[in-house]
């Protein structure tokens, strides 16, 4: 019997990912170091200036010292170049590798900079890794999956158009797991991305490549969509800043899904967003794409110019939600961050997780639509079986739903966002000047990233994405076992599968997590970004 297609179409993808690294830059990686966040570092690969630019600022300082003439943009995306190769051979992060084409647009923005003394846009110099779902002209956007190698996109994204006016550098594609519709990036076109600070904890998904090439440093802007808690999970994972925005703040116009045309319209929206090393980058990216205007051009993008928040001359009315089951060390962490922001003088409420159950089961059914039949047939073209986090992720195969069941869902949820609005505007009973909360505080994730991480196990992530609230990561405390006895809980396995899974933990599970970031996050307003990230970055100044 001859061997199916998808497994030659694998095999040369692999290796088209290794050619395209230059020889020089391929080296071996340890297999006896677990945290490879300084790996690159290490290697010779990169020269003291480019370790310099990769690991000590963040995009808008090192845009501070392009745009001052201090570095070209040629200097920092080959830097950048570098670091993303290195990553991909540590942590196989990446889909597709193009540093040829990113080092033409260099070269054209420096002769742009030398002739006029200014850059093309806030982004000018600034290497920005992309999601393998956002298509890029004359790239594959295979998303995973065997079939959809080898056709190159004839059109870019809306929001890689926005991010490339602004003057980003596009240089590499990150991976995702087959569908984009769990939570841990594995697929059987280039295999399982590992998380940079433990080979032992997932990278999460599906913008498991964002998450990790920006934990690498490779990147210090991964783009990314969240669905079902794509970029807050990842950043979470892999301790950096990420924020999924509300539906319309964003260009999300022909991003790749492996849904039939027209679900990604309907139903539980989609959409963009960056996983970032600062909060005032989850700004930075947020405010240079609405500088584009995207709303001219794309219609599913709403006019929401950038509007700066006035300075707040007063404490901050944040909604807590301390509710939800967690396990050590969160629940200490969150208890911790909770009474550095008391002592910061804002105001804390405790607030309800309202309808959580229901919010979370109506997007599920909404992304069971068709049943998985579309992923399905897509793979069946080559051969290709589903992933094991496919198959235990909770979702497919599964079966369809109907139209009326369809547009009972729409009007359900609906009616929970129109709950929400009621209780948010409620919030006002409980603080001390009778306005409503600024924001809500509560966990990421109830427990630290584990091996692996079946959608089944989310309790926290989907109410926003039902709700349409815009919701950001930032981390809050860096686990230092030398200085602090941490105590270490997890669920109790209560499937097989979970049973597996708790069997791929080391030994001695602590030392996985030494100088691991973890994260909690903030929910604001629908389309209220700007106030959202203002308060992110007040609250994150207050961590370790």
């Amino acid at each position: 019997m001859s061997e199916p297609a998808y497994k030659s179409i694998s095999a040369a993808k692999k290796q088209s990912l290794i050619d395209a690294i230059p020889a020089e830059w391929r080296v071996p990686v340890p297999k006896d170091q677990d945290n490879l966040t300084k790996f690159a570092e290490t290697t010779g690969v990169l020269t003291p200036k480019e370790v310099e630019i990769t690991s000590k600022y963040d995009a808008v300082a090192l845009l501070g010292k392009v745009h001052a003439g201090e570095l070209t943009a040629l200097e920092v995306t080959i830097a950048f170049c570098k670091r993303a190769a290195l990553a991909h051979l540590a942590i196989n992060c990446c889909t597709e590798i193009f540093f040829e084409r990113a080092y033409e647009v260099a070269k054209k923005q420096d002769a742009y900079f030398a002739a006029n003394g200014k850059p093309v846009g806030p982004l000018h110099g600034l290497p920005v890794s992309i999601k393998d779902s956002y298509n890029l002209k004359g790239i594959d956007s295979s998303i995973g999956m065997c079939a959809w190698v080898g056709k190159p996109e004839p059109e870019s994204s809306a929001i890689v158009d926005a991010l490339e006016a602004a003057g980003a550098i596009m240089y590499v594609k990150t991976t995702v797991p087959q569908s984009m519709m769990v939570l841990d990036t594995e697929n059987n076109l280039t295999g399982a991305c590992r998380n940079p600070y433990s080979k032992y904890m997932t990278a999460a998904g599906s913008s498991g490549g964002a998450g990790a090439i920006v934990a690498f440093r490779g990147s210090l802007v991964g783009m990314a969509t969240d669905i079902g808690g794509s970029i807050r999970v990842p950043a979470y994972a892999n301790g950096a800043f990420g924020i999924k925005p509300s539906s319309g703040r964003n260009p999300y116009h022909n991003i790749k899904g492996y849904w039939p045309d027209g679900e990604d319209v309907t139903g539980i929206l989609c959409v963009d967003g960056p996983i970032t090393t600062s909060a005032r980058d989850l700004e930075l990216i947020l405010k240079s794409i609405a500088e584009q205007e995207p709303w001219l051009t794309d219609p599913s993008c709403a006019r929401l110019p950038w509007v700066e928040p006035e300075n707040l001359d007063r404490p901050l009315r944040i909604g807590v939600i301390s509710s939800v089951k967690t396990y050590e060390p969160i629940t200490s962490i969150f208890s911790d961050f909770k009474n550095k922001v008391i002592a910061a003088g804002h105001e804390l409420v405790e607030i309800d997780l309202l309808k959580v159950k229901e919010l979370a089961d109506v997007a599920t059914s909404f992304f069971k639509a068709d049943g998985g039949v579309f992923l399905q047939q897509v793979c069946a073209s080559v051969g290709e079986p589903l992933t094991e986090a496919v198959l235990n992720g909770g979702l497919y195969p599964c079966e369809p739903i109907d139209l009326n069941q369809f547009w009972a869902l729409s009007h359900k949820r609906a009616a929970l966002q129109k709950e929400w609005l009621e209780y948010w505007l409620a919030t006002a009973s409980k603080t001390k000047d009778g306005e409503p909360v600024d924001v809500i505080l509560l966990p990421a994730q109830p427990q630290l990233p584990r091996p692996k991480e079946p959608m089944a196990s989310d309790t926290v992530i989907l109410a926003w994405n039902t709700c349409d609230y815009p919701a950001a990561i930032f981390p809050v405390e860096t686990i230092d076992l030398s200085k602090k006895d941490y105590k270490f809980e997890f669920p109790t396995p209560a499937t097989s599968i979970e049973v597996a899974y708790d069997k791929l933990f080391p030994e001695d599970r602590s030392k996985a997590y030494d100088g691991f970031p973890v994260g909690l996050q903030l929910v604001g307003r629908k389309q209220d970004e700007p106030k959202l990230l203002q308060a992110v970055k007040m609250l994150s100044a207050l961590a370790q």
